[in-house]
This record gives structure tokens, C-alpha cells and sequence, in this order.
């Protein structure tokens, strides 16, 4: 990560608080409240005791992060949504997607660490957290991405493709020759669900968009920013975020 994690925390709460200004529950008020605990939840996976680490894997550390983010409530507002969002920035960087839940299930389980209701003791709440993390992630390889419309969108665009829209379809054209080369459906009953790897790899095998063709997967995806990242959550898990700002 080119920035610091206290950054990014920082600025998954700006991000939030942008994102539900006009809402009905605003991140309000916005800020931080308390920058020793802000400070303090940041850098706890990275403790140490005798030259080790106190949170050796990267679910150890993502679950004292988001435990450590929801219990110190460092900010005045919002802090379940930016634990959540920061957590799975967190995991998506170490090459694991938290996609194996359902948005209820996140909500649930987001709502429970809040309230330390995910286990009779608090004791165990850091071991319990790290389990539902486990239990609901996959681990992903360095190029393995799904892609939602509009990224889909850019990334054609960005190899010589244009894109059309046909209703419950898209052509894509190639630019220099004009030719139709392929029909795809858009996924989901409202046609903005992401379209997972496995289809992203054969479209692009069929549109010659792989690396025996100079489009290898670094060029194929480019590098996303934070904000991209951030946007790519709220894509996927957004009734989950909106869902937490009413409690």
C-alpha cells in the first residue's frame, strides 16, 4: 500500500461521509473524535510482544483491525461502515475476497461484533471474528478480478473496443474495423451484478485479450486506485453499508 493504513482509514470515512451526505443517515457528525484511538485500532494488528507478532496472519490483523475500529468508536459517526469498508479493503489487498456471505449475513455479523454479541465472552470475540472471516473468504490469485459493467466498459474501451448497449445486452464492437465480435448478456434481474473471473477469462480469450496477444493480465486490468477499490465495495456490498448506517 503506497499509503499509510491510518490514511486509508481516514479516508474511507471522508468517502462515507460523501457518499451519505444527501441520505436520510448522514455520517453525522463526521470526523474523528478521538486520534489516540484512531491510532491506537491502526496499528494493533501490527503489535508486537518479545520480537513477534501478536497477529501473524492476515485474518488475525484484519480481525483486530475491524474489532479494534468498531470498539474504540475513534470517530464521531460511522464507525461500523468504515471498520466494514476498511476491512475488506484490507483483506482484497493481502488477495482475499470476503464473497462467500450473503449481504444479511454481513450486516448480521457487523451488527453483532458492534454490540459484542457474537459471543458470550468478549475474551473470544478477536478469535471469533477471524473465524467468520476465514469461513467467508477466498483466497484469489494476483490477476483474478471480477469486474463490474461499467469497469468491463473501461477495460474494452481501453483495448480497442467499443461498447453498445441493446437492452438486456451488450455488442462489442471492435473500433478499427467496426465488426461485431461479441454479444453479452448483462448479469443480474437489474443487470448490475459483476461479472465473475471465470467468465471475464473466456471473454477475454474469445476477444483475443490475453496474453499470447500482448494483453497480459497487468494490462488487461490496470491498477486500481483506492477510490476505485472503495467504489468496487460499495458496488458489491453496498445495501450492507446503507443497511448499517440506520442502526
Amino acid at each position: 500500500m503506497s499509503l499509510s493504513l491510518l490514511e486509508i482509514v481516514k479516508f474511507i470515512h471522508e468517502y462515507l461521509t460523501e457518499y451519505f451526505e444527501y441520505s436520510d443517515d448522514p455520517v453525522s457528525p463526521p470526523g474523528i473524535k478521538n486520534l489516540n484511538l484512531l491510532e491506537s485500532a491502526v496499528n494493533r494488528p501490527f503489535q508486537t510482544m518479545g520480537g513477534k507478532e501478536l497477529f501473524s496472519t492476515e485474518f488475525d490483523k484484519a480481525s483486530a483491525l475491524f474489532h479494534g475500529l468498531i470498539s474504540n468508536h475513534a470517530f464521531h459517526n460511522g464507525n461500523k461502515r468504515t471498520a466494514l469498508l476498511t476491512a475488506l479493503y484490507f483483506l482484497s489487498e493481502n488477495n482475499y475476497w470476503v464473497d462467500r456471505c450473503s449481504d444479511e449475513e454481513m450486516f448480521e455479523f457487523t451488527r453483532k461484533v458492534a454490540a459484542h454479541e457474537l459471543c458470550p465472552n468478549r475474551n473470544n470475540e478477536l478469535s471469533e471474528i477471524k473465524h467468520w472471516f476465514e469461513q467467508n473468504s477466498r483466497r484469489r490469485t494476483k490477476y483474478e478480478k471480477q469486474l463490474s459493467l461499467r469497469e468491463l466498459k473501461d477495460r474494452l474501451n481501453s483495448c480497442g473496443y467499443e461498447t453498445v448497449e441493446d437492452g438486456r445486452f451488450i455488442e462489442i464492437i471492435e473500433t478499427e474495423s467496426g465488426l461485431r465480435k461479441e454479444k453479452i448478456i448483462k448479469k443480474g434481474t437489474q443487470g448490475i451484478e459483476p461479472y465473475d473471473p471465470v467468465y471475464i477469462a473466456g471473454l477475454r480469450k474469445r476477444l483475443r485479450l490475453t496474453e499470447d496477444y500482448g494483453y497480459d493480465s497487468e494490462r488487461f486490468y490496470g491498477n486500481k486506485g483506492l477510490e476505485e477499490s472503495i467504489n468496487e465495495f460499495m458496488e458489491m456490498r453496498g445495501e450492507v453499508i446503507r443497511e448499517l448506517a440506520k442502526i
